[in-house]
Protein backbone atom coordinates (compact mmCIF):
# COMPACT_ATOMS: atom_id res chain seq x y z
CA UNK A 1 0.00 0.00 0.00
CA UNK A 2 2.69 2.66 1.45
CA UNK A 3 4.70 1.43 -2.30
CA UNK A 4 1.74 2.29 -4.61
CA UNK A 5 1.40 5.79 -2.51
CA UNK A 6 5.14 6.78 -3.17
CA UNK A 7 4.66 5.47 -6.83
CA UNK A 8 1.85 7.52 -7.40
CA UNK A 9 3.79 10.31 -6.04
CA UNK A 10 6.40 10.26 -7.47
CA UNK A 11 3.94 9.97 -10.43
CA UNK A 12 2.29 13.09 -9.98
CA UNK A 13 5.21 15.25 -9.49
CA UNK A 14 6.92 14.14 -12.61
CA UNK A 15 3.35 15.50 -14.42
CA UNK A 16 3.44 19.00 -12.73
CA UNK A 17 7.25 19.37 -13.65
CA UNK A 18 6.99 17.88 -17.33
CA UNK A 19 3.76 20.38 -17.34
CA UNK A 20 5.94 23.70 -15.94
CA UNK A 21 8.70 23.29 -18.15
CA UNK A 22 6.33 23.03 -21.14
CA UNK A 23 4.61 26.11 -20.11
CA UNK A 24 8.23 27.06 -19.64
CA UNK A 25 8.99 26.45 -23.07
CA UNK A 26 5.82 27.86 -24.42
CA UNK A 27 6.31 31.46 -22.86
CA UNK A 28 9.43 31.48 -23.96
CA UNK A 29 8.76 30.70 -27.64
CA UNK A 30 5.35 32.72 -27.37
CA UNK A 31 8.01 35.97 -26.03
CA UNK A 32 10.30 35.76 -28.92
CA UNK A 33 7.68 34.70 -31.82
CA UNK A 34 5.95 38.33 -30.50
CA UNK A 35 8.53 40.77 -29.85
CA UNK A 36 6.55 43.26 -27.69
CA UNK A 37 5.33 40.77 -25.37
CA UNK A 38 9.10 39.56 -25.33
CA UNK A 39 9.97 43.17 -24.37
CA UNK A 40 7.40 43.30 -21.60
CA UNK A 41 8.93 40.02 -19.59
CA UNK A 42 12.46 40.67 -20.51
CA UNK A 43 13.49 44.26 -21.34
CA UNK A 44 10.65 46.91 -19.60
CA UNK A 45 13.33 46.22 -16.60
CA UNK A 46 16.42 48.34 -18.25
CA UNK A 47 13.75 51.19 -19.26
CA UNK A 48 12.34 51.27 -15.59
CA UNK A 49 16.45 51.24 -14.20
CA UNK A 50 17.32 54.11 -16.19
CA UNK A 51 14.08 56.37 -15.58
CA UNK A 52 14.79 55.68 -12.18
CA UNK A 53 18.26 56.75 -11.84
CA UNK A 54 17.44 59.72 -14.18
CA UNK A 55 14.89 60.98 -11.62
CA UNK A 56 17.54 60.23 -8.68
CA UNK A 57 20.09 62.61 -10.87
CA UNK A 58 22.07 59.93 -11.30
CA UNK A 59 22.01 59.85 -15.39
CA UNK A 60 21.67 62.41 -17.73
CA UNK A 61 21.17 63.25 -21.21
CA UNK A 62 19.20 63.76 -24.06
CA UNK A 63 18.00 60.15 -24.41
CA UNK A 64 16.44 60.18 -20.77
CA UNK A 65 14.07 63.11 -21.32
CA UNK A 66 12.62 61.50 -24.30
CA UNK A 67 12.19 57.85 -22.84
CA UNK A 68 11.37 58.83 -19.78
CA UNK A 69 8.60 61.55 -20.04
CA UNK A 70 5.10 61.14 -19.66
CA UNK A 71 4.73 62.71 -23.34
CA UNK A 72 7.90 60.70 -24.30
CA UNK A 73 7.50 60.47 -28.54
CA UNK A 74 8.52 56.60 -28.31
CA UNK A 75 6.31 53.70 -28.94
CA UNK A 76 6.14 50.40 -30.37
CA UNK A 77 8.69 49.08 -28.11
CA UNK A 78 9.84 45.45 -29.07
CA UNK A 79 13.04 42.95 -28.42
CA UNK A 80 15.38 43.15 -31.08
CA UNK A 81 15.11 40.98 -34.45
CA UNK A 82 18.37 39.90 -34.21
CA UNK A 83 21.81 40.87 -32.00
CA UNK A 84 19.85 40.36 -28.58
CA UNK A 85 23.58 40.26 -27.01
CA UNK A 86 24.08 44.07 -27.89
CA UNK A 87 20.67 45.99 -28.26
CA UNK A 88 18.87 45.63 -25.15
CA UNK A 89 15.19 45.97 -27.21
CA UNK A 90 14.51 48.47 -29.95
CA UNK A 91 11.32 51.26 -30.10
CA UNK A 92 10.19 53.82 -32.62
CA UNK A 93 10.14 57.81 -33.35
CA UNK A 94 8.56 59.54 -35.91
CA UNK A 95 8.55 55.74 -37.52
CA UNK A 96 12.34 55.55 -37.36
CA UNK A 97 13.45 52.72 -35.43
CA UNK A 98 15.62 53.13 -32.53
CA UNK A 99 18.01 50.59 -31.10
CA UNK A 100 18.69 51.16 -27.43
CA UNK A 101 21.88 49.29 -26.04
CA UNK A 102 23.78 49.42 -22.89
CA UNK A 103 27.77 50.01 -22.43
CA UNK A 104 29.67 47.28 -21.25
CA UNK A 105 30.61 47.58 -17.38
CA UNK A 106 34.53 48.48 -16.92
CA UNK A 107 36.79 48.40 -13.98
CA UNK A 108 39.06 51.59 -15.25
CA UNK A 109 37.92 53.81 -11.70
CA UNK A 110 37.75 57.81 -12.13
CA UNK A 111 38.61 58.09 -8.64
CA UNK A 112 40.93 58.16 -6.00
CA UNK A 113 40.97 58.07 -1.96
CA UNK A 114 42.22 60.75 0.05
CA UNK A 115 43.93 60.52 3.57
CA UNK A 116 40.25 60.99 4.72
CA UNK A 117 39.32 57.43 2.70
CA UNK A 118 37.16 60.33 1.07
CA UNK A 119 36.88 59.47 -2.97
CA UNK A 120 37.56 62.12 -4.91
CA UNK A 121 36.83 62.61 -8.63
CA UNK A 122 38.27 64.74 -11.36
CA UNK A 123 36.43 68.48 -12.01
CA UNK A 124 35.04 68.62 -15.13
CA UNK A 125 37.78 70.54 -16.49
CA UNK A 126 40.59 67.83 -15.86
CA UNK A 127 37.65 65.21 -16.90
CA UNK A 128 37.91 66.70 -20.37
CA UNK A 129 41.48 65.76 -20.40
CA UNK A 130 41.13 62.20 -19.37
CA UNK A 131 38.30 62.18 -22.24
CA UNK A 132 40.43 63.82 -24.81
CA UNK A 133 43.84 61.35 -23.60
CA UNK A 134 41.92 58.09 -24.18
CA UNK A 135 40.64 58.96 -27.52
CA UNK A 136 43.94 59.94 -28.58
CA UNK A 137 45.72 56.56 -27.03
CA UNK A 138 42.67 54.26 -27.99
CA UNK A 139 41.89 55.89 -31.48
CA UNK A 140 44.32 57.93 -32.79
CA UNK A 141 42.11 60.53 -32.84
CA UNK A 142 42.48 64.11 -31.95
CA UNK A 143 39.25 66.16 -30.88
CA UNK A 144 39.99 69.99 -30.19
CA UNK A 145 39.08 71.30 -26.76
CA UNK A 146 35.36 72.87 -28.10
CA UNK A 147 34.60 69.47 -29.53
CA UNK A 148 35.47 67.39 -25.96
CA UNK A 149 33.84 70.44 -23.84
CA UNK A 150 30.63 69.81 -26.29
CA UNK A 151 30.78 66.14 -25.95
CA UNK A 152 31.38 66.35 -22.12
CA UNK A 153 28.95 69.07 -21.23
CA UNK A 154 25.78 68.03 -22.94
CA UNK A 155 25.57 65.12 -21.09
CA UNK A 156 27.29 66.37 -17.26
CA UNK A 157 25.99 68.53 -14.55
CA UNK A 158 28.31 70.83 -13.27
CA UNK A 159 31.00 67.94 -11.49
CA UNK A 160 27.87 65.50 -10.77
CA UNK A 161 30.49 62.30 -10.10
CA UNK A 162 27.55 59.56 -10.57
CA UNK A 163 26.94 61.04 -13.88
CA UNK A 164 30.45 61.44 -14.83
CA UNK A 165 30.85 57.90 -14.00
CA UNK A 166 28.34 56.93 -16.16
CA UNK A 167 29.64 59.04 -19.08
CA UNK A 168 33.07 57.46 -18.42
CA UNK A 169 31.20 54.29 -19.01
CA UNK A 170 30.45 54.92 -22.56
CA UNK A 171 33.64 56.54 -23.55
CA UNK A 172 34.89 53.49 -22.55
CA UNK A 173 32.74 51.53 -24.86
CA UNK A 174 34.13 50.70 -28.32
CA UNK A 175 30.72 50.22 -30.04
CA UNK A 176 29.79 53.77 -28.25
CA UNK A 177 33.09 55.06 -29.34
CA UNK A 178 33.26 54.06 -32.81
CA UNK A 179 30.00 55.31 -33.92
CA UNK A 180 30.51 58.53 -32.73
CA UNK A 181 33.80 59.05 -34.04
CA UNK A 182 33.49 57.89 -37.75
CA UNK A 183 29.83 59.31 -37.83
CA UNK A 184 30.64 61.18 -41.31
CA UNK A 185 31.87 57.76 -42.75
CA UNK A 186 28.54 55.78 -41.82
CA UNK A 187 30.54 52.79 -40.99
CA UNK A 188 28.45 51.98 -38.05
CA UNK A 189 24.88 52.57 -36.48
CA UNK A 190 24.91 56.48 -35.63
CA UNK A 191 24.48 57.35 -31.77
CA UNK A 192 21.35 59.77 -31.73
CA UNK A 193 21.53 59.93 -27.89
CA UNK A 194 22.12 58.75 -24.18
CA UNK A 195 21.16 58.38 -20.61
CA UNK A 196 24.24 57.43 -18.56
CA UNK A 197 25.16 54.15 -19.88
CA UNK A 198 22.80 53.82 -21.93
CA UNK A 199 22.82 54.97 -25.48
CA UNK A 200 20.07 54.85 -28.79
CA UNK A 201 21.37 54.36 -31.99
CA UNK A 202 19.84 54.33 -35.44
CA UNK A 203 18.14 50.82 -36.36
CA UNK A 204 19.45 48.90 -39.20
CA UNK A 205 17.89 46.49 -41.84
CA UNK A 206 19.63 43.58 -42.02
CA UNK A 207 20.48 42.15 -45.63
CA UNK A 208 20.44 38.73 -44.80
CA UNK A 209 20.09 36.52 -42.00
CA UNK A 210 22.82 34.27 -41.28
CA UNK A 211 23.11 31.63 -44.02
CA UNK A 212 22.14 28.06 -43.68
CA UNK A 213 21.78 24.67 -45.45
CA UNK A 214 18.32 26.08 -47.41
CA UNK A 215 21.07 28.37 -49.15
CA UNK A 216 21.59 25.66 -51.70
CA UNK A 217 17.65 25.41 -52.67
CA UNK A 218 17.23 29.28 -52.75
CA UNK A 219 17.62 30.73 -56.08
CA UNK A 220 19.39 33.69 -55.18
CA UNK A 221 22.51 33.55 -56.56
CA UNK A 222 22.21 37.37 -57.84
CA UNK A 223 21.31 38.86 -54.23
CA UNK A 224 23.81 36.96 -52.70
CA UNK A 225 26.63 38.51 -55.24
CA UNK A 226 25.44 41.60 -55.00
CA UNK A 227 25.62 41.40 -51.31
CA UNK A 228 29.31 40.10 -51.48
CA UNK A 229 30.28 43.37 -53.31
CA UNK A 230 28.76 45.80 -51.13
CA UNK A 231 30.61 43.91 -48.38
CA UNK A 232 34.13 44.06 -49.69
CA UNK A 233 33.26 47.67 -50.72
CA UNK A 234 32.77 48.23 -47.38
CA UNK A 235 36.34 46.68 -46.64
CA UNK A 236 37.23 48.75 -49.16
CA UNK A 237 36.67 51.98 -47.58
CA UNK A 238 37.90 50.85 -43.68
CA UNK A 239 40.90 50.34 -46.05
CA UNK A 240 41.17 53.91 -46.49
CA UNK A 241 40.66 55.36 -43.56
CA UNK A 242 42.48 58.24 -42.19
CA UNK A 243 44.86 58.10 -40.32
CA UNK A 244 44.81 54.74 -40.37
CA UNK A 245 42.70 51.64 -41.25
CA UNK A 246 40.04 50.04 -39.20
CA UNK A 247 40.44 46.37 -38.23
CA UNK A 248 37.42 44.03 -38.22
CA UNK A 249 38.31 40.88 -35.83
CA UNK A 250 34.67 39.55 -36.84
CA UNK A 251 32.98 39.77 -40.10
CA UNK A 252 29.17 38.08 -39.84
CA UNK A 253 27.00 38.85 -42.54
CA UNK A 254 23.99 39.35 -40.45
CA UNK A 255 25.77 41.84 -39.00
CA UNK A 256 25.45 43.88 -42.14
CA UNK A 257 21.97 46.38 -42.84
CA UNK A 258 21.11 49.07 -44.47
CA UNK A 259 20.18 52.56 -43.23
CA UNK A 260 16.42 54.18 -44.57
CA UNK A 261 18.90 55.65 -46.87
CA UNK A 262 20.40 52.62 -47.97
CA UNK A 263 23.44 53.13 -46.70
CA UNK A 264 25.34 49.54 -45.61
CA UNK A 265 26.52 49.50 -42.06
CA UNK A 266 28.19 47.23 -39.92
CA UNK A 267 25.33 46.47 -36.60
CA UNK A 268 28.26 46.69 -34.10
CA UNK A 269 31.41 47.77 -33.35
CA UNK A 270 32.46 45.80 -30.66
CA UNK A 271 35.01 44.02 -32.52
CA UNK A 272 36.28 46.68 -34.53
CA UNK A 273 40.05 48.29 -33.82
CA UNK A 274 42.33 50.94 -35.38
CA UNK A 275 45.41 49.04 -37.04
CA UNK A 276 47.69 50.49 -34.73
CA UNK A 277 45.51 49.68 -31.64
CA UNK A 278 44.86 45.73 -32.90
CA UNK A 279 48.48 45.33 -33.50
CA UNK A 280 50.07 46.28 -29.76
CA UNK A 281 47.23 43.73 -28.67
CA UNK A 282 48.32 41.19 -30.70
CA UNK A 283 51.74 41.55 -29.94
CA UNK A 284 51.47 42.21 -26.56
CA UNK A 285 54.08 39.49 -24.96
CA UNK A 286 51.48 36.84 -24.29
CA UNK A 287 52.97 33.84 -23.45
CA UNK A 288 51.86 31.10 -25.76
CA UNK A 289 52.82 27.82 -27.57
CA UNK A 290 51.21 27.79 -30.73
CA UNK A 291 49.66 30.57 -33.33
CA UNK A 292 46.25 29.72 -32.44
CA UNK A 293 46.41 30.93 -28.74
CA UNK A 294 47.91 34.52 -30.22
CA UNK A 295 44.85 34.96 -32.41
CA UNK A 296 42.10 37.05 -31.49
CA UNK A 297 38.52 36.15 -32.77
CA UNK A 298 39.49 36.07 -36.58
CA UNK A 299 42.33 38.12 -36.12
CA UNK A 300 45.33 36.15 -36.58
CA UNK A 301 48.94 36.57 -34.38
CA UNK A 302 51.80 34.82 -34.66
CA UNK A 303 53.74 33.03 -31.34
CA UNK A 304 57.73 33.43 -31.13
CA UNK A 305 58.78 29.91 -30.82
CA UNK A 306 62.07 30.75 -29.06
CA UNK A 307 60.65 33.33 -26.41
CA UNK A 308 56.82 31.56 -26.44
CA UNK A 309 55.66 34.74 -26.27
CA UNK A 310 53.12 36.66 -29.20
CA UNK A 311 55.56 39.27 -30.18
CA UNK A 312 54.18 39.74 -33.60
CA UNK A 313 51.89 42.42 -35.18
CA UNK A 314 48.28 40.78 -37.06
CA UNK A 315 49.07 38.55 -39.92
CA UNK A 316 46.27 38.89 -41.86
CA UNK A 317 43.51 41.58 -42.70
CA UNK A 318 39.96 42.31 -43.01
CA UNK A 319 39.99 40.82 -46.98
CA UNK A 320 41.46 37.33 -45.63
CA UNK A 321 38.34 37.32 -43.43
CA UNK A 322 36.19 38.13 -45.81
CA UNK A 323 37.15 35.70 -48.02
CA UNK A 324 37.21 32.58 -45.54
CA UNK A 325 34.45 33.95 -43.28
CA UNK A 326 31.66 35.47 -45.57
CA UNK A 327 32.41 34.13 -49.06
CA UNK A 328 33.89 30.50 -48.23
CA UNK A 329 31.56 29.94 -44.93
CA UNK A 330 32.30 26.76 -42.79
CA UNK A 331 31.11 24.05 -44.36
CA UNK A 332 27.86 22.72 -45.37
CA UNK A 333 25.99 23.99 -42.37
CA UNK A 334 27.59 27.73 -42.04
CA UNK A 335 27.92 27.43 -46.18
CA UNK A 336 29.31 31.18 -47.23
CA UNK A 337 27.70 33.41 -49.51
CA UNK A 338 29.46 31.82 -52.65
CA UNK A 339 28.10 28.25 -51.66
CA UNK A 340 26.12 26.66 -54.58
CA UNK A 341 27.22 28.96 -57.28
CA UNK A 342 29.13 27.74 -60.25
CA UNK A 343 31.84 29.48 -60.38
CA UNK A 344 34.72 29.96 -62.96
CA UNK A 345 38.21 28.44 -61.84
CA UNK A 346 39.77 31.82 -62.85
CA UNK A 347 37.79 32.96 -59.51
CA UNK A 348 37.87 29.89 -57.73
CA UNK A 349 41.82 29.93 -57.38
CA UNK A 350 41.17 33.88 -56.33
CA UNK A 351 39.28 33.04 -53.39
CA UNK A 352 41.73 30.62 -52.41
CA UNK A 353 44.59 33.09 -52.91
CA UNK A 354 42.52 35.22 -51.02
CA UNK A 355 42.36 33.19 -48.23
CA UNK A 356 46.09 31.98 -48.17
CA UNK A 357 47.78 34.57 -50.07
CA UNK A 358 51.01 33.50 -51.78
CA UNK A 359 53.85 35.58 -51.36
CA UNK A 360 53.87 37.43 -54.07
CA UNK A 361 50.68 38.67 -52.85
CA UNK A 362 51.12 39.07 -49.33
CA UNK A 363 50.94 42.27 -47.68
CA UNK A 364 54.84 42.93 -46.14
CA UNK A 365 55.26 41.61 -42.42
CA UNK A 366 51.62 40.13 -42.75
CA UNK A 367 52.13 36.59 -44.12
CA UNK A 368 48.65 35.47 -44.31
CA UNK A 369 46.98 39.08 -45.53
CA UNK A 370 46.31 39.51 -49.40
CA UNK A 371 46.90 43.17 -50.70
CA UNK A 372 44.85 45.40 -52.29
CA UNK A 373 45.63 44.29 -55.40
CA UNK A 374 44.94 41.07 -55.09
CA UNK A 375 41.85 41.84 -53.39
CA UNK A 376 40.36 44.18 -56.73
CA UNK A 377 41.16 41.64 -59.01
CA UNK A 378 38.58 39.37 -56.96
CA UNK A 379 36.10 42.33 -56.54
CA UNK A 380 36.42 42.23 -60.70
CA UNK A 381 36.00 38.46 -61.26
CA UNK A 382 32.93 38.72 -58.46
CA UNK A 383 31.26 41.94 -60.91
CA UNK A 384 31.73 39.38 -64.08
CA UNK A 385 30.05 36.69 -62.38
CA UNK A 386 27.14 38.88 -60.98
CA UNK A 387 26.78 40.29 -64.40
CA UNK A 388 27.05 36.85 -66.51
CA UNK A 389 24.28 35.95 -63.82
CA UNK A 390 21.70 38.96 -64.64
CA UNK A 391 22.23 38.31 -68.38
CA UNK A 392 21.14 34.56 -68.05
CA UNK A 393 17.93 35.41 -65.92
CA UNK A 394 17.08 37.87 -68.86
CA UNK A 395 17.25 40.73 -67.36
CA UNK A 396 18.98 43.77 -69.49
CA UNK A 397 21.07 45.42 -66.55
CA UNK A 398 24.34 46.17 -66.61
CA UNK A 399 27.07 46.06 -63.95
CA UNK A 400 28.97 49.49 -63.04
CA UNK A 401 32.54 48.51 -64.18
CA UNK A 402 34.26 51.14 -62.10
CA UNK A 403 36.63 49.78 -59.41
CA UNK A 404 36.97 51.01 -55.96
CA UNK A 405 39.45 54.35 -56.46
CA UNK A 406 42.36 53.26 -53.49
CA UNK A 407 45.42 55.08 -52.28
CA UNK A 408 48.76 52.79 -52.27
CA UNK A 409 49.93 52.20 -49.05
CA UNK A 410 52.94 50.56 -48.27
CA UNK A 411 53.70 47.16 -49.86
CA UNK A 412 50.91 46.99 -52.26
CA UNK A 413 48.27 47.39 -49.91
CA UNK A 414 47.25 46.17 -46.63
Amino acid sequence: MLTALRRKFRLGMQRTVLIAVLLGVGLFSYAFLNLSFCFKLMSHRSLTHMCQKYEHHEFSGSLCEELCSAQSSFDNFQCPLNDMKTILFTAEKNGDMYAVKLAKHNDDDLSWTNSKGESIYPKIEEFHEIVKLHIILAYNVTLDDNMIRALVNQEIADNNSQQMVSFWRLFKDNNYMMGKLFDEESFFPAVLGSCGPYYATEGLEIVQANPSIIQYLASNRQQRLKHALNIMEYMFRLEEMKPEPLRMCKIQVSRFGMTPDRRLKYQTAEHVYVESQLDKRMSNGAKCHSNQECNFHSCRGLCDAERQTCTHIQQNNNFQIFCEHVLVGSGTFQPGLLSGIRMPRSLQKLVKMCVQPPKEHQVPDRRQAPNLQLALRLYNELKQLLQAVITASGADVEVENEAPRLRQRGGGGA
